[in-house]
């Protein structure tokens, strides 16, 4: 495993100026680049847009799907066909999402690392270094889902389901979000990653599950029960949370990540990444 190069950014700091921990380096990071963050929300709600939109469709959809309208035997198979469309056409869509994430994990990681971002130009490059390795990801991850969501269909039994997607979420999604940690900081094959995923995930367990349900709470909002005020206030407050919540958990989660790394990797294997971003009275600028 190797770590990757930066391809452009440069550090636009002295390094006598870096924060000396990371609860310093989160604050740094939100003083003096709140606006690059804001940017990096932004740009994530724009690609969540198709899948917003997809959901905004289906809610409406919904709202004809009442007692009055069809027996109680053909509204079961009604919902149950909702439900399908929901969650198939929301893994396709949030494949999209992902490509969005695929970029502002890179910028957000420069931030951290208090190098110089071009948005832009780093949001591609990001696009194009994770693009491989995210997708697969996203591949295995999706089919366990399916999977677990079949399962629960077939059994029809709703707490067969909660379980399986409690287990889903506390295994499967904790050890994504760790592999997606590792892809953007060293290079390596699939099967190194998701092993580093799990090796990082078991030393950090109760944490990242923490970490997993903080993620993973706003997708429950698809599920709130149907009203007018509900469905008033679903949607510009999912925007608020890509916006400004999002980031915010990206930055925590690499600070987070990013002291492990340097635990259990860099301080022997990557030296020129131990602490980066971050000051030592006795290290010296490269």
């Amino acid at each position: 495993m190797s770590r990757k190069k930066p391809l452009f950014s440069n550090p636009d700091y002295q390094y006598s100026s870096l924060p000396a921990t990371r609860k310093e380096a989160f604050k740094d990071v939100y003083h003096n680049n709140f606006k690059t963050i804001l940017s990096s929300g932004v740009m994530l709600m724009l690609f969540s847009i198709p899948l917003l939109v997809f959901l905004f469709v289906m809610d409406i959809g919904k709202f004809g799907m009442t007692p009055d309208r069809f027996s109680e035997e053909e509204l079961r198979g009604v919902l149950l066909l909702w439900d399908l469309i929901v969650n198939g056409g929301a893994i396709i869509l949030l494949y999209v999402v992902l490509i969005g994430l695929m970029g502002i994990m890179r910028v957000l990681k420069l931030l951290v690392w208090q190098e110089g971002i071009d948005f832009f130009h780093d949001f591609k490059v990001g696009v194009k270094e994770n693009f491989k390795h995210f997708s697969l990801f996203y591949l295995v991850f999706a089919i366990l889902y399916v999977a677990s969501y079949l399962v629960y269909i077939f059994l029809l039994n709703f707490l067969v389901g909660i379980w399986l997607m409690l287990i889903y979420v506390i295994v499967f999604v904790s050890l994504g979000i760790w592999g997606l940690f590792v892809i953007n900081v060293y290079q390596c094959n699939f099967w190194n990653y998701l092993k580093n995923a799990l090796f990082f995930y078991s030393k950090s367990f109760f944490l990242s599950i923490l970490f997993t349900l903080l993620l993973v709470f706003p997708f429950f909002f698809v599920f709130i029960p149907l009203s007018i005020i509900t469905f008033t206030i679903k949607y510009p407050i999912i925007l608020v949370l890509l916006i400004f919540y999002y980031p915010f958990l990206i930055i925590v989660g690499y600070l987070f990540s990013f002291s492990k790394f340097d635990e259990f990797i860099n301080k022997e294997s990557y030296p020129e990444i131990y602490r980066k971003g971050l000051y030592e009275p006795n290290k010296e600028q490269n």
